[in-house]
């Protein structure tokens, strides 16, 4: 049988009960994981989703949420 994927769900539900809270150096507030989407050009000029897991602090909120 073919192992089922996870959805994207069930990944960040294995994200946070497995991984230990990451403290910025900068900061020193805790890293939040978030999906960030950006609008990248595809082949032939078209826009295409992008998706990215970022980890956002006070350090680079401003960069992420505009």
């Amino acid at each position: 049988m073919a192992k089922k994927e996870r959805t994207f769900a069930a990944k960040l539900a294995h994200e946070s009960r497995t991984s230990h809270k990451e403290m910025c150096t900068v900061c020193g507030k805790e890293k939040v994981p978030v999906v960030y989407i950006a609008a990248r050009t595809g082949l032939k000029n078209t826009w295409r989703p992008q998706r990215r897991r970022v980890k956002v602090c006070d350090c680079n909120r401003k960069e992420i949420y505009g």
